[in-house]
């Protein structure tokens, strides 16, 4: 496990890797508060990439790559996703496009439950 020290080289290598093998390709993130650290690691069984930095402009940077790895995971590209035309719920009012979150029904059944005397 040797940490890539320039970040294009990583970025490069880890969507090689996670194109390569897609099922076995794992993506760990750690961050150390205490030391202000940022490591990835990213690795398939054989291969392992790391990359650890300090800097803060670096995290947008591990944004672009989570959102990049992410996309590659759906199978869709950036335009795709971004194109407002191409959801099934555009030309709809925002009112239209909230749906009201609602939890699941209570269980019905006393099935399991004993009765203390």
């Amino acid at each position: 496990m040797v940490y890539i020290d320039v970040w294009d080289q990583y970025q490069e290598a880890v969507e090689e890797l996670y194109l390569s093998e897609p099922f076995r390709t794992r993506f760990v993130s750690k961050y150390r508060h205490t030391d202000g650290k940022l490591v990835l690691k990213v690795f398939d069984g054989k291969i392992c990439l790391k990359y650890r930095t300090e800097k803060l402009p670096d995290l947008k940077k591990f944004e672009r790559l989570n959102l990049s790895l992410m996309l590659k995971m759906q199978g869709t590209t950036r335009t795709t996703v971004a194109d407002p035309d191409a959801t099934p719920l555009a030309g709809r009012s925002p009112a239209e496009n909230t749906t009201p979150m609602q939890s699941p029904p209570p269980p019905t059944s006393k099935k399991g439950k004993k009765r203390r005397n």
